[in-house]
């Protein structure tokens, strides 16, 4: 497996991924799966697993916010595709994104995560996040086997040893 930073080329295996994440009800409030650009714009840093020229999976960091008091704040993403889960590609993307965003001067990064999704909890706690608390009744979800639903959202947060103050 080869952890690289996406190119264009990857579009439709990362949209896919996405989507087919998005499809469960448990990834994101958000109800259609991102493009190219979105992707591309969003992310500080990303990377793709890929095997035998296969995206496997991806990962980004985005800001949390554009205010210079929270420049080394950044959320992270991870998405696995089905056909790959349980392979230990997730724990290889977020601990790489972790060590290139501290050797990026990025200090905290956080992960807002449905209760229900176990695999993405324990995959972030498995890369030094700790669990910050849950947001009860963050937002409804608009789409899916969710649909109308108010869901809670858990807050993990990953503090630098390396990177800030």
């Amino acid at each position: 497996m080869i952890l690289r930073p996406p190119r264009p080329a990857d579009a439709a295996e990362i949209i896919a991924i996405h989507a087919e994440g998005l499809a469960t009800g448990h990834a994101s409030f958000r109800d259609d799966p991102t493009d190219w650009s979105a992707f591309h714009d969003a992310h500080a840093l990303a990377l793709v697993a890929e095997r035998d020229g296969i995206v496997l999976g991806w990962t980004g960091l985005s800001a949390m916010s554009s205010r210079c008091t929270y420049s080394g704040v950044g959320e992270v993403s991870t998405y696995i595709g089905a056909a790959a889960a349980g392979q230990g590609i997730g724990r290889a993307l977020l601990g790489r994104l972790v060590a290139e965003s501290e050797a990026a001067g990025w200090w905290t990064l956080v992960a807002q995560i449905f209760p229900e999704n176990r695999a993405s909890i324990a995959l972030h706690a498995a890369c030094g996040f700790a669990v910050l608390g849950t947001r009860t009744r963050l937002g409804r979800m608009t789409y899916g086997p969710m649909a109308g639903t108010w869901r809670d959202v858990v807050l993990m947060e990953r503090r630098s040893d390396v990177a800030g103050g």
